[in-house]
């Protein structure tokens, strides 16, 4: 992986950390709406017994690897304690 990949890849996790910690009510209420999901997905998934609700789970995924790795970028670059 070259450094310019490694810079646009990092970019998205940034832009996301910096914007939790000006936002972070909003941050907060991405982070129900996920959880929602989730929720929501595996019990419908659960009762139905139906794989079309499997995709709330597929949904999940994408946000939760953002969510992850803004966060390990703001512990290491933003935080307040050195």
């Amino acid at each position: 992986m070259t450094l310019k990949t490694l810079e646009e890849e990092t970019s998205m996790f940034r832009a996301y950390a910096r914007f939790s910690m000006n936002h972070p009510y909003i941050h907060y209420a991405n982070l129900l709406i996920v959880l929602a999901v989730f929720i929501i997905s595996c019990y419908q998934l659960l009762a139905n017994e139906n794989l079309n609700f499997a995709a709330g789970l597929l949904f999940v995924v994408l946000p939760t690897f953002v969510f992850a790795r803004s966060s390990d970028y703001k512990r290491k670059y933003l935080s307040t304690n050195s």
